[in-house]
Parts: structure tokens; C-alpha cells; sequence
């Protein structure tokens, strides 16, 4: 897919160098309707989700629906399998030695190791589609939304529809994101609602303080570690915002901003520590702290030491974490 991305990009390039002119009165056409439906923000939101959705079917007869290859891939199924089947997750097997894999647990559950919006949103395409590709296909269309979305909270109208476009072209159309199931739009989408909602909570709208935790909530159930990094500095602006406000506003503030933002974000963290506790006995306890310490040896931060060397029950198994 990368090779024909490339292709289309020498293409373009040698064809605004051979016939500078070509096609320049279409495309001021073009340019004319593009400002015109920039100017109507919900219309260029609606236009860019069912591009990019419209472009990636487009693509199947080159692009088909993608076969699992990583072992991230076949965890992401399993979680949109249980789901899709009314579980979060299923009892071990009798004789799971027999079935250990990567990135999924055995014990105290049968289980993904990932956190459950990837899986979510696979399960999604296969309950109402028939297939998991089409929650991915489902997944990119609302990025491309949410990116431009996010910036007409930063930019004017022009500009952020144009980004929705090359959001359109470089993510929904070729990138593995649209192309895999190995995630990572449900993250982004996360990270574009709450950017986007930072400039907006300060019209102390109820609409902007749900949709920022909507997106800090898409975070913790995608990519924690990350999501709580990313949204250090945004809480940060948030105070500074709210110390600038006289106490009359601070009423508002709360009504509208903080009440909202707080209880969307506290049934979050419910809802994810009964899936914890579903999965591995403890709402304290994420899938993937079982998995790495069941596994793993080398550590992922560089102030941490090597585990000692678990029993592994395989030998590829011991290669990869080994070596």
C-alpha cells in the first residue's frame, strides 16, 4: 500500500512540473466550493467522515479486507470476539499450556492484554457489518472527523477542512491504521477531541467539557500510559483558564464545565476497573500488568531492573522475550 502511495505522490508531482497549467480552471472550481463548504463547519465535519469512509471502500478491489499477521492483530480479535459474544472475558481453557500465544492471557481469565477501545470498536463491525474490518473502516472515517473538528477549534475554517483532507489521504486511505487491525485511530480520536475542546470549554458550553472527556476517556481505554501524559498539559491550561475567571464565572465554570467533565470521566474509571476486575481479579490491575509479568523480563522504563526469568512453557516463547 505504501508503494502505491508513492506512486500517486511522483505522479502528481511530475504533472504540476510538465503542465503547470493543467486543469486551473477546475480546480479554482474546486477551490470555490471547498471555501464554500468551510465556512459551514458541520457540513465540512460531515463531508470529510464520509470521504474518508467513501475513499477506503473505494480502495477495496486494490486494498481488500486485510488477513491478521501481527501477534497485536490476533489479541484486538480475540477482545472484539468476546465482546461481540457478551463477554469481557472467557474462562481459561482446561488445558491453556497447550494454547499460550503472545500479548494474550491464560490465566486468571482467557483474555487480550490490551485495554478494551480497539476491541470495542472491532466488535462493533462485527456484530453490525459481519466482519471486524468494518469497525476499523468505521473507526478511520470518525478520525478524519475529529481531526478536523479539533481544528476549527484552532484554526479558521479553511485551513481546518484542508486538514481533514490530508488526514483523508495520508491516514484512511493507506496508512496501516485503516489497513490493520492492530489499532491506533481510537487513540487518535481521543487525542482529537480533547485538543479540540480545549479552546472551546471556554465558551463554558456542556457539550465541549463531554466531548473532552469523551476523548480523555477514549485515551485511558486505548492508551493509558500515553493518554495520561498527553493530558498533563491539558489540565494545566485548564487550571491556568479557570485561575484567570472571577468568582461569578467560577459558578458557570463548575455548572457547566467541571460537573460534566468530572462525572463523565469518574464513570469512565468505573467502568474500566470493573473490566480489570473482570479480566484479572483486580479493578487495581490492568490486563497488561498480568501479561508483562507473567512474561516479560526486560523492563520498559529505563529506571526499572530485569525480572528474574519465568518458567516459560515454550520455547519460541522464551526466544522472543530472551532474546
Amino acid at each position: 500500500m505504501f508503494r502505491i502511495e508513492w506512486y500517486l505522490i511522483f505522479a502528481a508531482i511530475a504533472i504540476a512540473f510538465i503542465f503547470p497549467q493543467l486543469g486551473s480552471r477546475w480546480f479554482e472550481k474546486c477551490e470555490a466550493a471547498f471555501h464554500k463548504v468551510a465556512r459551514r463547519r458541520r457540513l465540512a465535519l460531515l463531508a470529510v467522515g464520509m470521504t474518508a469512509l467513501a475513499a477506503r471502500a473505494a480502495l477495496l478491489r486494490v486494498l481488500p479486507i486485510p488477513a491478521p499477521l501481527a501477534h497485536d492483530e490476533f489479541s484486538h480479535l480475540l477482545a472484539a470476539d468476546t465482546f461481540a459474544h457478551g463477554r469481557l472475558a472467557n474462562a481459561p481453557h482446561p488445558m491453556w499450556i497447550h494454547f499460550e500465544t503472545f500479548h494474550v492471557l491464560q490465566q486468571p481469565t482467557y483474555a487480550s492484554m490490551y485495554p478494551p477501545a480497539q476491541g470495542l470498536i472491532l466488535a462493533l463491525g462485527q456484530v453490525a457489518a459481519g466482519h471486524p474490518f468494518w469497525g476499523v473502516w468505521l473507526s478511520v472515517g470518525l478520525l478524519c472527523a475529529a481531526i478536523c473538528w479539533m481544528l476549527q477549534g484552532w484554526l479558521s475554517s479553511g485551513w481546518a477542512l484542508l486538514g481533514g483532507v490530508l488526514a483523508i489521504t495520508r491516514i484512511a486511505a493507506f496508512s496501516y491504521w485503516g489497513n490493520s487491525y492492530w489499532g491506533g485511530a481510537m487513540a487518535a480520536i481521543g487525542g482529537a477531541l480533547t485538543l479540540g475542546a480545549l479552546p472551546r470549554v471556554g465558551h463554558q458550553r456542556i457539550r465541549d467539557a463531554l466531548l473532552m472527556a469523551l476523548g480523555l476517556g477514549l485515551l485511558a481505554a486505548s492508551r493509558p500510559y500515553e493518554g495520561f501524559v498527553f493530558s498533563l498539559p491539558v489540565f494545566v491550561a485548564l487550571l491556568a483558564g479557570a485561575v484567570e475567571e472571577c468568582r461569578l464565572a467560577w459558578r458557570v465554570s463548575i455548572r457547566h464545565t467541571i460537573l460534566p467533565l468530572g462525572l463523565l470521566l469518574g464513570t469512565t474509571a468505573v467502568a474500566m476497573a470493573y473490566y480489570f476486575w473482570r479480566v484479572t481479579g483486580s479493578p487495581f490491575r490492568m490486563p497488561y500488568q498480568v501479561d508483562r509479568a507473567t512474561y516479560a523480563v526486560a523492563p520498559y522504563f529505563l529506571w526499572q531492573s530485569p525480572k528474574p526469568v519465568p518458567a516459560y512453557h515454550h520455547e519460541v516463547m522464551r526466544q522472543v522475550y530472551l532474546q
